[in-house]
């Protein structure tokens, strides 16, 4: 999981670990400093596509 700030340096980082195909999930940037509510808003709003992603073949 990362935010949106942090996409492509994520992608880099799986890619140097051997990991291109790593299922990466985003959220909205940032999460530091987000209050509680807003928190739980983006977990329920990336709860669908952690599932698929775990799912996935």
């Amino acid at each position: 999981m990362t935010t949106t700030r942090f996409v492509e340096l994520t992608r880099r980082v799986a890619s140097s670990l051997r990991m291109p195909d790593c299922r990466i999930v985003v959220v909205e940037h940032p999460l530091g400093g987000t209050d509680d509510p807003g928190i739980v808003a983006r977990a329920d709003a990336a709860v669908e596509t952690i599932i698929a992603s775990l799912c996935r073949a």
